[in-house]
């Protein structure tokens, strides 16, 4: 089991990936020029074959042609001729010639091809020398001849003509005693040739078998040295994949780390930027992931507090209201206190459905079901409740609309809900005799919606502070409110693709919201 889990081990892994793509890679390589190499050598000692067999058969052409040989003779007649020319050719070849009558008799055997040959050279006679007898037991020693000679030296101390050694080997031969094995294995091909009388009448065959096959010896030289060359390439491959898996290890664990920090409650902890490109690509992303995760739960903490504060205020006044009310003996003086408490109980029912809307809002996963909205009967609805409430407060109402209608996508009891918040805060914050407004104007791309109002406006320095929850501004105390109205209309706003925000006019309160455009038809009718 342990072994399993070593090997799902990347830093196992990779140098295991490694030393298996060099050997498949050397394989590969060593199969495709073994196979190059062996079908390159095979070719050449064919045409080596065909070349020297039937020069041979030519040359016993000439003989037969000068020995006026017919195929009524007995070519055993011609048996020492046939038997030098096997030999010479066996020497000049380096392989095995038989030759055979028109029958397949055999007529000359070079025998198998010998590891060292002695050849001897007649010597120079002195004026007046008589030629040398020739020994009864090894025949003339005096002319010039090609024997094997397995590598054994002259045993004659004055012999009548020079002698020498001549081992063949790949490049030709060598003169000197050589004992070596090296270059003895020999072919199992057989090629032969007829040779012919004037009349190109067959007189018989001249067959060439056993040639030194030094494709096979240079094949297993190539195939010592690929060996070792894989084992030295995948024992390389390991080490640079070791290597890799390293460095690339490291900031995985770095990340490992700082991601077992953020568990343990450090949020404020960052991975340090590692390369290549891909790491620290992955290292910015984890550092901005690490950053919304801090700023995230320092908004939920800061949120839980804000809610239990605003929570507890009516909480408290309707504990002490009851309290009252249950006190009194009389039913006249408890109306005031239940009165009082169901004011602090809708408080909280209109905190807490805030409190559900905006949570909503924010999520991530809630969706929004757009459909191509008219904006300007969508603010025409809007402004006629808000414009009864204006009107009862003693306050100027008005609406301006563009002649062309205007399109967006979006969802109308959202976007419903986020003007009127706007409108809510501007109708309440608005003194006896002012006047508030709901403009429409028509951009390039996205349709702009301004909400005006000439109340107790909203001090410089808390304009980035009106979206966040429950920011209630200083001069707005004494009046009723949640401080969500304007954070739910922001979340609906960017749920739109849109944005929100504060005109800066230090005499009068702007609030403007851009949604993108569906489209802009004509004139209304």
């Amino acid at each position: 089991m342990r072994k399993i889990k070593i090997f799902q081990s990347l830093r196992t892994q990779l140098p295991f990936f490694f030393a298996v793509i060099a050997l498949l890679t050397t394989t590969l390589i060593g199969v495709v020029l073994l196979f190059i190499i062996w079908s390159n050598y095979s070719d050449v000692e064919k045409k080596y074959l065909d070349s020297n067999v039937r020069g041979t058969a030519n040359s016993l052409s000439r003989i037969a042609e000068n020995a006026e040989i017919s195929p009524e003779d007995n070519l055993l007649e011609y048996q020492d001729v046939f038997q030098n020319q096997a030999r010479v050719t066996a020497f000049l070849a380096q392989c095995r010639v038989r030759i055979l009558d028109a029958q397949g008799n055999l007529v000359a055997d070079s025998g198998p091809p010998s590891r060292s040959w002695k050849i001897t050279v007649p010597r120079p006679r002195a004026e007046g020398e008589p030629p040398p007898q020739p020994d009864s037991e090894s025949g003339d020693q005096s002319a010039f001849s090609i024997e094997p000679s397995e590598n054994q030296p002259p045993q004659n101390d004055n012999p009548p003509a020079y002698s020498f050694q001549a081992n063949p080997n790949m490049f030709g031969y060598l003169l000197m005693q050589d004992t070596s094995d090296e270059y003895h294995s020999r072919s199992s091909a057989v090629v032969a040739a007829p040779f012919h009388d004037p009349q190109e009448n067959i007189l018989g065959y001249v067959e060439l078998s056993e040639s030194p096959q030094y494709g096979r010896q240079i094949i297993d030289n190539v195939i010592q040295g690929w060996g070792i060359a894989s084992l030295i390439g995948v024992a390389v491959s390991t080490l640079f994949g070791f290597l890799a898996s390293r460095g690339l290890i490291k900031p995985l664990v770095n990340l490992e780390q700082v991601a077992g920090e953020m568990k343990e409650g450090n949020y404020a902890i960052r991975s340090p930027i590692f390369k290549p490109q891909e790491m620290a690509s992955l290292s910015e992303t984890f550092n901005q992931m690490a950053q919304r995760i801090e700023q995230n739960i320092e908004t939920l903490r800061r949120f839980v507090s804000d809610a239990a504060h605003e929570i507890r205020t009516p909480l408290t006044a309707l504990r002490a209201d009851l309290n009252l009310a249950l006190s009194e003996k009389r039913m006249k003086d408890t109306q005031p206190l239940i009165h009082r408490s169901l004011e602090q109980v809708e408080k909280l029912d209109r905190l807490s459905r805030d409190l559900l809307d905006l949570s909503r809002l924010e999520s991530r996963n809630e969706k929004i079901d757009k459909k191509k909205l008219n904006l300007n009967e969508l603010l025409l609805e809007i402004s006629e409740i808000h414009a009864s409430a204006a009107e009862q407060a003693e306050i100027e109402f008005n609406l301006h609309l563009p002649d062309s209608v205007i399109f967006i996508e979006g969802q109308a009891a959202q976007l419903q809900q986020a003007v009127s918040n706007l409108l809510s805060n501007a109708v309440k914050f608005t003194p006896t005799g002012g006047k508030v407004s709901l403009n429409l104007k028509s951009e390039p791309k996205t349709a702009l919606i301004l909400v005006e109002d000439n109340g107790i406006g909203i001090p410089v320095e808390e304009w980035g502070e009106v979206f966040n929850r429950f920011h209630r501004g200083r001069n707005t105390q004494k009046y009723p409110g949640s401080g969500l109205g304007l954070a739910i209309a922001r979340a609906i706003v960017e749920k739109h693709n849109g944005t929100i925000g504060i005109l800066p006019e230090k005499k009068r309160t702007i609030f403007f919201i851009r949604l993108p455009l569906s489209e802009i038809r004509g004139k209304k009718s």
